[in-house]
Formats: C-alpha cells, structure tokens, sequence
C-alpha cells in the first residue's frame, strides 16, 4: 500500500512553490513589459521618422533653413500630417493630457521643466495615445515624446523621450536623456538614454 503525503509535507511543497514564483514572477513580468515597451518605443521612432520624410518631402530638403519656414511652420506641418484626437493648449495635467512624470528637468530645457509640462504647454494626444509637446527651440523643433500615452511607467527613458528634429540630420535625436533625467544621481536608473542602443537594452 503507498504512503499517503502528509498534511505538513502538502503545505511544505506548496510553501516552497509560492516562494519561487515569488521570486520569479516579478522577473519574468519586468521582462515582458521591457520588451512591450521596446515595441512601442520601435513603432513611435519609426511613425515619426515617416511623418518627417514626408514633411521634407512636401515641402523640399531645405525646408528648416529656406527663409520664411521656421521650426514653428516644420512643427504645424508635422502635426498636420498626425491623427490628433485631442489637444490641451493649457492645463494638460488637469485636463488628462498627460500623467506625472519621474525625470522631467527642472534646470535645462526649461521648455520641459514641470510648469511648463504639465501647465504651460500645448500637448496632443494622437489616435494611439502617444502623446507630443512641440517646443520651438530657435536652432532645432525639439519635442517631448511619451510612447505609450497615460499608460506606466511615465519616466524618463522607458516610456518618455525627447526627439530633435534638425536640418543638419534626417535621422531623429530620441534620447531618454538629454533634456530629460538629469541630476547627479539621476532620478531615473536603468532607462534607454539612446534611441541607437535599443537593441542593447
């Protein structure tokens, strides 16, 4: 006749199960929502790497720098060629344009600093939920990018980027950190700093 498991041996076993995937669920959930986040981050760089060549495109490579089309005008044909679903000229934190987010600056890119984020600026929410603040730098239209819309994490170089884009190179600057993440520490660790180093991440 076999020999029955007892009571405690049951719960021993379960015990030890419930503490390894304690400690492999986390793991395996941090590395799924990478790669969702990675996918999101590929489709954003290459939706508006499209829009771009279809701006310079229409209006001709030397578009930044002919005299009358400023950043301002490269910025409205950009967002023209976008699915805007709904745009906050002010409040966009009170409003529901944006969430909170961890990294933004508060000493350089004062166009990004909180205050002007979340109560200064014009933001557009598209049809996907990615959401764009324009900023109109004299030199370059540099802009604010958050991949995945309201959705987590909301930090700097996982879900929100600044995306330059000049006249000087048709390949757009997507940086975790630039305007974003500064500080010594930085209060964001483990963020892609570099669009080129997506791969890497």
């Amino acid at each position: 006749m076999k020999k029955a498991f007892t009571l405690a041996e049951i719960l021993i076993t379960l015990g030890i199960i419930g503490v390894v995937a304690a400690m492999t669920l986390p793991v395996i959930t941090q590395k799924i929502e990478k790669v969702v986040l990675k996918n999101q981050i590929k489709k954003s760089y290459s939706y508006l790497s499209q829009i771009q060549q279809k701006v310079m495109f229409e209006w001709g490579d030397a578009l930044l720098i002919s005299e009358g089309f400023g950043y301002k005008n490269f910025n409205d044909a950009m967002l023209g060629s976008m699915k805007i679903i709904k745009k906050c000229e002010r409040d966009a934190l009170a409003k529901g344009c944006v969430p909170r987010y961890i990294g933004l600056n508060l000493t350089q890119c004062s166009g990004f600093n909180e205050t002007n984020v979340y109560y200064n600026k014009t933001v557009y929410v598209l049809a996907d939920g990615e959401i764009i603040m324009p900023y109109n730098a004299d030199w370059r239209s540099l802009w604010l990018i958050d991949v995945n819309g309201l959705k987590g994490p909301n930090k700097a170089g996982y879900d929100l980027f600044d995306v330059a884009f000049d006249s000087s190179n048709k390949r757009l600057s997507f940086r975790g950190k630039g305007c974003l993440n500064q500080g010594n520490p930085p209060p964001v660790t483990g963020g892609l700093d570099d669009y080129k180093d997506i791969e890497k991440w």
